[in-house]
């Protein structure tokens, strides 16, 4: 498929996550306060390398994926965001997480809604969902300022408890 592409917003630059962007994403990881909901102390430099390599793989398999965030207009990499396929769900997800010098800033909002707009506009895709730590209470606010309702309680393939969001397109 290899359909990469970018999408630009008006202070942000959402490129495709490539092996490129990996020791960035790992210093962003690396902070226990960002990483606490999605893996914390798992995400080692190994596993960044492996998850990164997997994020771009799904770019080409699946012609959409996570991105490397970067600010418009100083070039720093703020985190990532973007879509991503769980098979054990067969369901598509908008996931986000920025570094910490980025939060609070508008740009989770402003990065995620460009992905919404365009799986809203893609074809096959009629709703997306949020994979969301049931304690991570700013995500979940997040989840339903872009418009996400809450769908059902699960678990992730690794076995630990989730909630489920769902925007319906």
């Amino acid at each position: 498929m290899n359909r990469k592409f970018d999408l630009v917003t008006p202070r942000l630059v959402l490129s495709p996550l490539s092996i490129e962007y990996t020791d960035e994403l790992a210093r962003v990881y690396a902070d226990p306060d960002v990483a606490r909901y999605i893996g914390g102390e798992r995400l080692t430099p190994e596993v960044v390398e492996q998850q990164v390599a997997a994020f771009a793989t799904e770019w080409d398999e699946r012609g959409f994926g996570q991105s490397a965030v970067i600010n418009a207009s100083s070039g720093e990499f703020l985190g990532r965001i973007g879509l991503h396929y769980w098979e054990n769900w067969d369901e598509v997800e908008l996931g986000y997480i920025l570094g910490k010098s980025a939060q609070g800033k508008g740009y989770a909002r402003e990065g995620a809604q460009a992905w919404i707009d365009w799986a809203a506009a893609a074809e096959g895709l009629d709703y997306i969902i949020a994979n969301i730590h049931p304690d991570n209470a700013a995500s979940i606010r997040m989840a339903g300022k872009l418009g996400f309702d809450f769908d059902r309680h699960d678990m992730t393939p690794s076995g630990l408890p989730t909630l489920i969001y769902r925007r319906n397109f």
